[in-house]
């Protein structure tokens, strides 16, 4: 929307100001004159007054996260208090003249362990947020960077000791590792801004494989049945069974069950509460349905040990239903959408009992009936085909006053029967009644293939993130050509050649983007495993998958995209004089 594309400008804006003014201050108080004879700046590790106040603030903001986190029930505030905690421990550490190495690896690493943790760890009864998701991206991206940098010397002789042993490549080596981890922070900066976007396409990848994988099971999605139609109101089909067996060209024995469904629009808001009645569609379903339907329940009364007894109960007791796992109220929001239409409390969808005194008041704007049905399950998440609130076909006539036609048909047929020729032939059968009939493999195998065009296109927006930072990457490698002309005379007069040199700056750049995309790549693997664990509490049928080619695409275009920038900066770096580069000034 309007408001959105606003929001996400000034927050642009307001990033793009911030960094600019950061980087302004920065300079006017650099030493005219370190800066002229071009000695870098002394570090204070952090024992400055503003360096000192921040190492005390930030632990103790954590504290106040950490509380607030916990009045309210918000992991997001808690998971945020604990990691602030812990990188202001780092801080105070460095203060205290603790090794650098030591503080900041050991914070990154209790980070990691942090967030890639269970859920179940925190305390119960914490709701989840879309913010989770933001913060542990950055979160977990920042120890991962901490970890590397800080053991930028370990890193390096490992790189030397595996590939040292080709010949001439020990000093190219040395000269394209060392400059990148002797510029920490900027080094540091530009592996996490490539990080969080690879981390960010990567997780992504996970959870749309993840869900991908509901979609396979079709007689789940479903609840078992393989052909659904809608009726038309000018010409109903009394009884949809009776009519099955007087149509020559339609075989009875194809069809095993058939549900009859009616629907009422009627306000519904929940028993004994203030709230203003919302306009809902309430399904009626007859014993066809009720005996045939596979759906299972994430909640039900206690009353009930199996669904075939919900089900049971909604066909044979009066004035029953069950609704749907959008309408029950849940401890997790990663969605962030509008709600359900109707609020009800007092009870959460992945609880596995309900209330015994959860009603939902229904009035007919028709007749003026009202009802209070008692809710008696919450249907799977994945019960695609079942709308907010579900009951039997007797208590919807009863509140309509009269008995309603049928406004929809669900078929199961017998096993080896193709249903989408079935749904052609009930179409034609049934012409003259206006029925439209559609094979619900084929819908759902639609909507999933709609839903990977979608998550492909976000991605692919995400990617335009990712070739802004090998853009980066290719401007860093340019200018590092120009700040470093004495340093490449000088490599040269020492008798490196023009490949050599070449060479260096390219595996200088690869270094970076291999360590980004590596340290994406497996962040966000390890982390999608808690997330997908997550949503398999809340929706049955969920695993956790590898998308082995999208991880493929991922890596390989990442790389080729940023060896491609920095080719041209790493040709005229080999091209530089001795004599001309040791002159310059």
């Amino acid at each position: 929307s309007f408001e959105n594309v606003v929001i996400a400008f000034c927050l642009g804006m307001v990033l793009t100001f911030a960094v600019v003014l950061i980087s302004s201050w920065r300079v006017s108080r650099l030493n005219v004159v370190r800066a002229m004879r071009d000695i870098p700046e002394p570090d204070r590790k952090g024992r400055s007054v503003k360096g000192v106040l921040l190492a005390l603030a930030t632990p103790l903001a954590g504290a106040g996260l950490l509380w607030q986190g916990l009045q309210v029930e918000q992991m997001g505030l808690y998971m945020l208090g604990l990691s602030l905690i812990i990188v202001g421990t780092a801080l105070v550490a460095r203060v205290l003249r603790v090794p650098e190495r030591i503080s900041f690896t050991v914070a990154g690493m209790l980070l990691l362990g942090l967030w890639l943790l269970p859920v179940s760890f925190a305390p119960s009864g914490m709701t989840e947020g879309i913010d989770l998701f933001f913060i542990s991206g950055i979160m977990i991206v920042l120890a991962g960077v901490w970890i590397i940098i800080y053991n930028s010397d370990l890193l390096l002789g490992a790189v030397v000791a595996l590939f040292g042993w080709l010949r001439g490549m020990p000093p190219v080596l040395r000269a394209a590792v060392s400059y990148p981890m002797q510029s920490r922070f900027r080094t540091g900066m530009t592996l996490a801004m490539f990080s969080l976007v690879v981390f960010t396409i990567v997780t992504m990848s996970f959870i749309t494989a993840a869900f991908g994988s509901i979609f396979e099971d079709t007689d789940r999605l479903s609840g078992g049945f393989d052909v659904r139609a809608d009726a038309g109101y000018a010409a109903p089909i009394p009884d949809m069974n009776d009519a099955l067996k007087g149509k020559k060209s339609l075989n009875a024995d194809d069809f095993t069950a058939v549900g009859t469904l009616t629907g009422l629009s009627v306000d519904a808001k929940q028993k004994d509460t203030s709230r203003k009645p919302q306009s809902l569609f309430l399904q009626g379903v007859d014993g066809g349905y009720t005996k045939n339907v596979g759906y299972g329940f994430k909640s039900t009364l206690a009353e009930y040990d199996t669904a075939n007894e919900v089900w049971t109960a909604l066909r044979t007791e009066k004035d029953t239903a069950v609704i749907s796992s959008d309408l029950a109220p849940s401890r997790s929001n990663f969605v962030g959408d509008e709600g359900p239409p109707i609020k009800l409390s007092g009870f959460y969808g992945e609880d596995p009992m309900l209330p015994n005194d959860l009603y939902i008041q229904v009035e007919d704007p028709q007749s003026g009936r009202t009802r209070n049905l008692h809710v008696i399950g919450v249907l799977e998440d994945t019960a695609f085909f079942a709308p907010g609130v579900t009951s039997s076909r007797a208590t919807v006539d009863d509140l309509a006053g009269s008995p309603l036609p049928a406004q929809g048909y669900q078929f199961r047929l017998a096993d080896g029967v193709n249903s989408e020729a079935v749904a052609k032939d009930l179409e034609k059968a049934f012409a003259q009644n206006g029925l439209q009939a559609i094979a619900i493999k084929k819908e759902i195998e639609d909507g999933s293939a709609s839903q990977g065009l979608f998550n492909n296109l976000l991605m692919g927006f995400m990617g335009l993130g990712l070739l802004v930072g090998i853009a980066a990457l290719g401007v860093i490698a340019a200018r590092s050509v120009v700040e470093r002309r004495q340093q490449i005379g000088m490599l040269r007069a020492l008798g490196f050649q023009r490949g050599q040199v070449r060479l260096a700056f390219l595996i200088e750049s690869s270094f970076v983007a291999l360590l980004g995309i590596g340290l994406g790549v497996a962040l966000g693997a390890a982390l999608s495993v808690g997330i997908v664990d997550s949503f398999e509490e809340q929706i049955s049928g969920i695993r956790y998958t590898v998308p082995w080619s999208t991880l493929g695409v991922i890596v390989g275009l990442a790389y080729f995209a940023s060896l491609l920038t920095t080719f041209l900066p790493a040709s005229q770096a080999s091209r530089v004089y001795p004599a001309e580069a040791l002159r310059y000034e």
